[in-house]
């Protein structure tokens, strides 16, 4: 069932985030489609990161003709992280809800309103999950529901299978829109300390967000999730030492969380049993025979 933003009392701010790199070939399409969206009051911010093709120029058209967009430009290629948590911080300052959205993510025209009116009528969640359609290269397709996404109200049982990757697609939490109170609890979140210093970053900053309260998840598939050979997560080397990066990353933000002492050790001990299927996954007479 889709929920209309008409259903509000009022009606809350919302600005998304839009990183453009080299996006000439699709970067319309998507801001089209953010500009058709049914909810009243929003605002898109786009970011160039230093592009060598004509995604500037795309861009700075469509701002001109529609107020709600606003276009920003980074004179030196930041990448896709530091310019992420600039923008989560700014805009969360100006705004109830915020979200980001890849130049390459087609959101349908309800993906802001479905998830505000569900985060208004769930006060306790920080944070919404919008269903995700993921089309492939080659053609197929495959619908993502995200039922009971880190929705308890226990702090181990909504991280433990994020940390533990049982949760499928569990990226489409990324692309929700967030309570923008939120993010300077989440915020700061460092590059990973070796390795490919942004690799599954965004997975860290879910067990954060996570961390402070629960996820509220919709039933509607509310955005296209466009794989490619140039997705930036898609390049990503999914090698040991990335995955020894991501774990040490994870067990730091732990560390760090307002938890009880009881609450952390029962975390530790899902970090402690996904890194040790890791390493024996490593090892070639524990891998699994297929």
């Amino acid at each position: 069932m889709t929920i209309e933003s008409s259903q509000l009392t009022k009606v809350p701010k919302v600005i998304g985030y839009v990183p453009a790199f080299n996006a000439e070939k699709f970067i319309l399409a998507t801001l089209e489609a953010l500009s058709m969206q049914t909810y009243m009051n929003f605002e898109i911010w786009i970011c160039d990161d230093a592009s060598t093709d004509r995604t500037l120029e795309i861009c700075d058209d469509f701002c001109q003709k529609d107020p709600r967009f606003k276009l920003f430009r980074n004179e030196n290629n930041l990448g896709w992280w530091r310019n992420s948590i600039h923008f989560w911080k700014i805009t969360s300052e100006s705004s109830d809800y915020c979200f980001f959205n890849p130049h390459d993510d087609i959101p349908k025209l309800n993906f802001i309103s479905e998830q505000v009116v569900l985060l208004e009528k769930n006060p306790e969640a920080i944070l919404c999950v919008p269903g995700m359609k993921n089309t492939y290269e080659n053609g197929t397709s495959k619908d993502s529901i995200p039922h009971g996404f880190a929705s308890s109200l226990r702090p181990e049982d909504r991280l433990i299978p994020l940390i533990k990757l049982e949760i499928p697609e569990w990226w489409a939490a990324y692309h929700g829109l967030l309570r923008s109170s939120f993010v300077p609890k989440i915020l700061p979140i460092e590059p990973l300390r070796f390795g490919e210093k942004e690799f599954a970053l965004d997975l860290v900053w879910l067990i954060r967000a996570a961390s402070f309260g629960p996820f509220v998840c919709s039933d509607e598939i509310l955005f296209e999730k466009v794989y490619t050979k140039k997705n930036l997560s898609i390049q990503w080397k999914y090698s040991f030492t990335n995955r020894s990066a991501l774990y040490l990353a994870i067990c730091e933000v732990i560390f760090k969380l307002p938890l009880s002492l009881s609450e952390k050790r029962i975390i530790f001990r899902a970090v402690l049993q996904k890194i040790s299927f890791t390493i024996l996954n490593k090892i070639p007479l524990f891998k699994k025979v297929s």
